[in-house]
């Protein structure tokens, strides 16, 4: 084979191997020249399709990533290549679509999360100023009332009055307590206390609240206690009679004249510790259409328009209960028949304790709970307290007591008291003009003199939130008390605190 013939063979070669293609089928030098003209052009070809490719990744290398390739018609290696990688930038972009789709959703949720709490922390700035705008001329109204229904030379045609003063102060109280029950419940700062009861004393109480209200209505009304269930129980006496209240509030609400009300408590049985107590109210009221009942658990909701117009009420009550009583690991269940009537079964747990203990002897002997003084003088009583009724009526209910009592309108007024005197607890109102009852007894509470620094402090306030509670506690107030208040309860907390002390 001449060296002619070796060359073509290995450019023709070359060709196939490369482009699949043979342009000549001859030997000689017109066929050689053809081949490497051909070999020639394919390669210049490939070399500047291989700088376009060069140039776009290098694009892509410095952020635009977003470059497809070219590819040809040749179809060879480089536009396999091409079209892989082309493939790789349409996920690529996908990806980044998605990711960007991500972050924006992100965003939004930060977004919404800060949203959320700013709408959360002015729920709680607004329940605050409506707890203290409402419950402090409410804590006037009953405080004052409770007062005169206690005068013994009061008329009966006055006593009467007072009474539907104070009942309607109470159903007040009931609504307001609902609304901020169910914020506390939905933010997860309800608190359940345990403490022994007398149950049946307990539903008495509550059946006395609307004994005026039956007789007017001439309603047949009788309550039923198991002689197995326990004269005293362990539990939160204020979330039960919570309950109690507002299932014998609507039955008494929706019973007509001359209706019918039984209430039943019932030992279900004793396991793992709990006794299980059946509570049921059944009425002759209106009752509850089929398609209704289980709505009637839900906020706001009440069976019509109509129901609301007519009953009043601010569908509220159902919706707490239920809360409640899931909290106590109970369940509710809802018996109703339209014109007929309405039961509603209340199972709940309660703490199996010792009978003997100082708490249950002190329910069993009948007895008031107010403690004992062990302080031979006069207990001398700091009011810090802005608003003017509920300074009368704290220092009214003080010298029932026998106690003194010195009055200032703000914190500022309070410290310097407290460094110019000697007292042996302070009622301290939270939210007061110049200086709040926080920095007041923060200020107390860091004092260098170790007796005033550590002086029974009581927050004696009209705000009730759990963040209020929360901050209370963390400034140093011992004790928290809501208005409006019971005189005896206010009594009870002063003499715990500085018994407590005492014996410290």
């Amino acid at each position: 084979m001449t060296k002619l013939e070796e060359i073509l063979a290995l450019v023709r070669s070359i060709n196939e191997d490369e482009f699949q293609e043979q342009l000549t089928t001859g030997d000689s030098l017109d066929d050689v020249h053809k081949e490497l003209l051909f070999l020639a052009e394919k390669m210049e070809s490939k070399k500047k399709r291989t700088d376009v490719i060069i140039e776009h990744l290098s694009k892509s290398y410095a952020g635009d990533y977003f470059n497809y390739l070219p590819i040809s018609e040749a179809q060879d290696e480089l536009d396999v290549f091409c079209l892989g990688f082309n493939i790789y930038i349409e996920e690529l972009e996908s990806v980044m679509v998605s990711k960007n789709l991500l972050e924006a959703i992100n965003k939004k949720l930060i977004e919404e999360k800060i949203r959320s709490e700013q709408l959360a922390m002015a729920r709680d700035e607004f329940l605050s100023s409506m707890s203290h705008e409402i419950r402090t001329p409410l804590n006037g109204i009953l405080g004052f009332t409770d007062l005169l229904l206690k005068n013994a030379s009061l008329d009966i045609e006055s006593k009467k009055q007072l009474d539907y003063i104070k009942m309607s102060g109470d159903i007040l109280l009931v609504i307001i307590n609902d609304i901020l029950d169910l914020a506390k419940m939905e933010s997860g700062q309800i608190t359940l206390y345990q403490k022994p009861f007398d149950l049946s004393k307990l539903i008495q109480l509550i059946c006395d609240t609307f004994l005026t209200k039956m007789q007017e209505k001439e309603i047949d009304f009788k309550i039923a206690i198991d002689e197995k269930v326990p004269v005293i129980l362990n539990g939160d006496s204020i979330r039960v009679s919570q309950i109690l209240f507002n299932l014998i509030s609507n039955a008494v609400k929706f019973t007509p004249i001359n209706g019918k009300i039984r209430i039943k408590i019932k030992f279900v049985k004793e396991e793992k510790g709990f006794h299980y107590i059946e509570m049921s109210v059944k009425d002759s009221g209106i009752g509850i259409p089929k398609d209704k009942i289980d709505a009637i658990f839900d906020p706001f909701i009440q069976v019509s328009n109509d129901t609301a117009r007519i009953y009043g009420g601010t569908g509220l009550g159902l919706t707490i209960i239920k809360k409640i009583i899931n909290i106590m690991n109970g369940d509710i269940r809802v018996k109703s028949k339209l014109n007929i009537g309405t039961k509603f079964i209340v199972n709940l747990p309660f703490a199996i304790g010792d009978s003997k203990s100082e708490g249950s002897k002190k329910i069993i002997n009948k007895n008031k709970s107010a403690i004992p003084i062990v302080k031979g003088e006069r207990v001398k009583v700091l009011l810090a307290e802005d608003n003017r009724i509920n300074q009368i009526l704290v220092q009214k209910v003080l010298s029932k007591f026998n106690f003194d009592c010195v009055t200032v309108g703000n914190g500022s007024l309070a410290v310097e008291a407290v460094i110019h005197e000697k007292f042996d607890i302070i009622l301290m109102d939270i939210m007061m003009p110049i200086m709040d009852g926080y920095e007041a007894t923060s200020i107390i509470r860091n004092m260098e003199d170790k007796i005033k620094k550590n002086i029974p402090i009581v927050a004696l306030t009209a705000v009730v939130t759990g963040s209020v509670i929360e901050a209370s506690s963390s400034v140093g107030i011992d004790k928290y008390l809501s208005k409006p208040f019971e005189s005896e309860e206010l009594y009870n907390v002063i003499m715990e605190l500085i018994n407590k002390g005492e014996c410290a």
